[in-house]
């Protein structure tokens, strides 16, 4: 049987590494834990807090809320400008992540869901995906995994679940004439 991964605990400082299929570097990033309850681990940073892409080093306008949930295949980054309400939800759809004590890692499988408060939807990436899909030899189980956890967000997007709480009307998909 597998040991648990750590948990941490609450003003700990944990770096995010999230790596492309083949392992090349993507995205390197500091945040501060809120909360772990050994499943949901939940982090933050400040607006301008340095983001370091494969792109090169990148700073965010946005304070940001982050759930990396151990058991599911993306994360949600809740973001707002500094003293405002939210100003949207982006979702990256992942590998489930893993922990071990100081850095948060996963695979970024391209997708991403980005969500307005006003309940707009919109799916991004997708010709990535596919380019990323040939390039990499995504196997079936992982296309059908990312694919999965479009629909979960949705879902939870549709029906108004944490962490997509925030005084809004109905979803409206701006990709419902599609099927996902």
């Amino acid at each position: 049987m597998d040991a648990p991964e750590p948990r941490a605990a609450p003003g700990d400082r944990v770096l995010l590494r999230a790596t492309k299929y083949d392992g090349a570097p993507h995205w390197l990033q500091p945040f501060r834990v809120v909360s772990d309850d050994g499943n949901l681990l939940v982090t933050s940073y400040r607006a301008r807090t340095p983001i370091y892409t494969s792109r090169g080093e990148f700073r965010s306008p946005y304070d940001s809320l982050v759930y990396f949930w151990r058991d599911r295949w993306y994360n949600v980054f809740r973001l707002s400008r500094p003293g405002c309400s939210t100003a949207l939800w982006y979702c990256n759809i992942t590998t489930p992540p893993t922990f071990d004590g100081c850095q948060v890692s996963y695979v970024d499988l391209d997708l991403d869901v980005k969500v307005y408060p006003s309940g707009c939807v919109e799916l991004l990436d997708e010709d990535e995906f596919a380019v990323h899909r040939e390039r990499y030899g995504y196997p079936d189980d992982v296309v059908e995994r990312a694919w999965g956890a479009v629909h979960e967000v949705m879902a939870l997007v549709r029906d108004g679940r944490f962490p997509f709480i925030c005084g809004r009307p109905p979803m409206r998909d701006r990709h419902a004439h599609r099927t996902l």
